[in-house]
């Protein structure tokens, strides 16, 4: 008989309880139609509904490196590290127009070639011949809404006098993001573990810059400015981080008495690649450019560009041929650097 059933099926469980009931009664008529083997499949029930709600969970959770989701939120409130929540991309399109008209809000602006939309969030009226803002909000909460600058939308009600939409190169006011998942919210979580309890100066820097809302991630780098000169590169959920996402990050370094000695905070030195794709199948344009930039954004400051990793995200696509014309190999960025790419994507033949 297992000494636990900790993680066991519903059918060990029955067996081994079956194995106590004799031994216990020293009963052997415990056949499938038997009324004793009616209570034992009660039991066993019971036990294993009680173990796969409760007591599995609770002991696959104990340990942070194994815990998730609502457990994991359990470790990081214990050091009171909040899981950041999924907000919405704000921002404002630019028209261009030919003749005087309006934009209604609640008018929906959609990324060609994808189901991603905003909607204008103000009535806007502008004239002939003009440039003019128009403020949107994204559909739904994430990182994906943050769309890079340069990318055609369209409306899907006609306007008239409207000649075009399109996201300009700055155009998000506020980015949105993901809900944090396990792994990142571990780290954070491990960060301030290791700040709190063991010391460590490095990772009291990144938990505290990487705290701040905005913050994609954190990278400490040791600078040859002299004894105690540390760079703090900061990436923002929406690429480069402005100004004014800077200096947050240097007030709440400064909050937590950490500018003690030469400590700057920067923004990431940028890498720029040229990612051209060409594929077949159903997917258009936009999905498969939307998936490239996903995958570069995922890999932080200092992360490796990998082409296999790419090639192994379009598997889920079932596109028909998918080739990475450019780059022809693996790109590696500094330490302080992060990779931003020029994504060109296109249908075979074409």
């Amino acid at each position: 008989m297992n000494e636990s059933w900790i993680n066991k099926s519903e059918n060990e469980i029955r067996n081994d309880i079956v194995a106590i009931a004799k031994e216990e009664t020293k009963l052997s008529n415990f056949k499938s139609t038997g009324v004793l083997r009616g209570f034992i499949e009660v039991i066993a029930r019971v036990v294993f509904a009680i173990y796969r709600s409760a007591i599995n969970p609770i002991y696959n959770n104990a340990a942070l490196d194994n815990a998730t989701g609502f457990f994991l939120s359990l470790w990081g409130l214990m050091l009171g590290v909040v899981r950041k929540q999924a907000v919405k991309t704000t921002g404002v399109f630019t028209g261009r127009a030919y003749g005087d008209g309006s934009v209604s809000a609640g008018t929906w602006a959609v990324v060609e070639g994808t189901e991603l939309r905003f909607k204008v969030s103000e009535n806007v009226k502008f004239k002939a011949d003009t440039e003019f803002a128009i403020p949107v909000i994204a559909e739904r909460p994430g990182l994906a809404y943050n769309i890079g600058g340069g990318i055609p939308l369209r409306l899907t009600r006609v306007v008239n006098g409207l000649d075009s939409v399109l996201a300009g190169e700055n155009w998000i006011v506020s980015p949105g993001q993901d809900a944090e998942e396990d792994d990142p919210y571990r780290v954070r979580i491990k960060s301030r573990w290791k700040g709190q309890v063991l010391g460590d100066v490095k990772e009291v820097y990144r938990f505290y810059a990487e705290e701040v809302d905005g913050v994609r991630a954190a990278r400490i780098v040791r600078a040859p400015r002299g004894p105690g000169s540390t760079d703090v590169i900061v990436a923002a959920v929406n690429g480069q981080p402005g100004s004014e996402l800077l200096q947050a990050v240097r007030d709440n370094l400064y909050a937590h008495e950490l500018m003690a000695f030469d400590v700057q905070v920067k923004a990431p030195n940028i890498l720029t690649i040229e990612l051209r794709i060409e594929y077949s199948g159903d997917a258009s344009e936009g999905e498969v450019t939307l998936v490239a930039g996903g995958y570069v954004y995922s890999l932080g400051i200092g992360g490796r560009f990998k082409i296999a990793d790419l090639y192994e995200l379009y598997r889920t696509m079932n596109l028909k041929t998918v080739e990475i014309i450019s780059p022809v190999r693996d790109v590696q960025p500094e330490e302080d650097a992060i990779i931003e790419a020029v994504i060109t994507a296109a249908k075979a033949g074409t």
